[in-house]
Parts: structure tokens; sequence; C-alpha cells
């Protein structure tokens, strides 16, 4: 049985407390003359991609919910070459750790390359990849992912037209929404690591449905863990019915997951703080995408 959800991979370093930004190396990205690049996932637990590091093949998960430019794992990042630049403390949703960097020379995805830049190596037990692509790279041009068809674009949103609009935020660089669950407006983040949506105790008191114990992947461990499923009335999004997802209550995560995505392709243009949800039948293909 494949995980529940193999989400907080990244979650877990969320919050640098020492090192300066400028010290942690951003990637210099290098697009084809278009700007665009398409890509074709492939499905595991979450999307994942498959990628060169320092002219390695790995495989990556495509996880928005992963703050900062990427993961690898010890194991991989040997493969690869990269050495640990520097440690430093981290605090996010599983205590205060210490987060190791190393620099990375060349990440190759298709027709895009990123260069020069920190990564962050920390073993992702449980999760049968190497590494994870993160927010600041997936959100640094305008993106697009239909889960359901298994293609992502960066650098180009399709013909909105047709699209259901729902303003953005920037929350530690993931994209934040809000939902309103029974007339209340709950903050989510749009989370491809995440296989299952997440709503917690803490937001959303009412009755939930026991659906028996599952095994759950952490950035630490594997552990069962017990699902109880919110039986929730009312479920908007940019005041529209949101439809195809079902949470399961969490101690402190509001997360919008894989079967979210599954349901409803979504375009992203984070510097413009916008968000567009689509119908999957009537998705643009690329070949259909015009330029914004």
């Amino acid at each position: 049985m494949k995980p529940l959800r193999t989400l907080f991979a990244c979650l877990s370093f969320c919050v640098a407390i020492t090192l300066h930004a400028q010290e942690l190396k951003k990637p210099k990205a290098e697009f084809p003359e278009s700007g665009t690049a398409e890509f074709r996932l492939r499905i595991k637990s979450i999307p994942t991609l498959r990628m060169q590091i320092n002219g390695v093949n790995v495989l990556m998960g495509v996880d928005t919910g992963c703050q900062g430019t990427a993961v690898i794992t010890p194991r991989a990042a040997t493969r690869c070459g990269i050495t640990e630049s520097f440690s430093m403390p981290t605090m996010g949703n599983s205590g205060r750790n210490e987060s190791t960097y190393g620099l990375v020379e060349k990440l190759q995805a298709g027709e895009v390359t990123w260069r020069d830049f920190h990564m962050a190596i920390m073993p992702l037990d449980g999760m049968e990849i190497d590494g994870l692509l993160g927010a600041d790279i997936l959100f640094a041009r305008p993106f697009y992912m239909d889960l359901r068809n298994k293609v992502m674009i960066l650098g180009k949103i399709p013909d909105t037209s047709g699209a259901h609009e729902v303003p953005c935020y920037s929350r530690g660089g993931h994209c934040g929404v809000n939902i309103e669950v029974e007339g209340v407006k709950i903050p989510m983040i749009i989370d491809s690591g995440a296989s299952k949506s997440y709503m917690s105790s803490l937001k959303f008191r009412g009755q939930t449905e026991f659906r028996g114990y599952l095994p759950v992947a952490t950035v630490r461990s594997t552990s069962l863990t017990r699902v109880e499923v919110c039986k929730i009335k009312s479920l908007k999004i940019g005041g529209a019915p949101l439809t195809g997802v079902e949470f399961i209550r969490d101690q402190e995560h509001n997360l919008l997951g894989d079967d979210f995505l599954l349901a409803h392709p979504i375009a992203v243009d984070m510097a413009a703080r916008r968000l567009w949800l689509f119908e999957p039948q009537v998705a643009a293909r690329p070949e259909d995408e015009t330029s914004k």
C-alpha cells in the first residue's frame, strides 16, 4: 500500500533563523527562447519528474508545498557529487532542527536549466524519490498543472476565459488560497506533495468519519495514523462550490492536495497573485495556450 501522504517533506525546514537570505544562492534559470517549457509528469504517490543534477539522472517529486528551491536526499547528493556547504538551525512543523545545504552546479529538466544554487540535503523516509522540486522554482514563472493529464507548464498561462479565478497569496513562498467551510474562511496551501487534502482540528471542529489506520510518510519516519474525514456540509472557493476534494482532519495543517489537483487543473501567476481553476474536460491543452 502506498503511503497515504508524503507531505511535510519541506514544511519541516520552513523558517531559517540564522543564515541571511543573500547567502543562500538562488538558481539562474535558462529557458528556451519562447520562455516556456512543458513537462510530462509521472505519478507515484505524488507527481514526479525525471531530471538531471550535475549530469546524473534523478527522480524528483514536484512539490508546490516545498518551501525553497529544492531538496535532495543524502544518497542522491552523493551520486550527484553534491557536498555539504553549511548547516543552519531551522524551525518547522517538527520543531527545531538542523538543515544542511549543498551547492548545485546544474539542474536540468527537458529544455530548461537551473544553475549555481543551494539545495537542502535531507532524508525523505518512505518516499521512493531522490528529492523534491520546490515552490521557488515552480512559481518563479507562470505555472500550470493538469495532474489528471500529467502535464506541467512553466512560463505560460492557458486561456483563462472559461476558468474560475481565485485570489491567491504567497505564504513563505507557497501558493495560498482561502476557502469557505460552512461559511468560515480557512487559509489553505496548495500542496502537490500531499497525496490527500488536510484540515486542522483547530479550523474544523465538526463531525468526522473514521476511515481506519493508514501509513503516513513524513521526513522523519513512516507511521500508522488514524484517518478521520471531515463531514462538511458547505465548501466553497472564490464564491463557487469546491468539488472533488475531501479533507482528512489533521493536528495543524491546512492543505489542498493531489485529490484537489486531480479534480481541478490550476494555473498560478504568483507575481500577480492570481490563480485559476479549470474543469478537467475543458482544460486547455498546451497547443491551445496563449501567452499572458
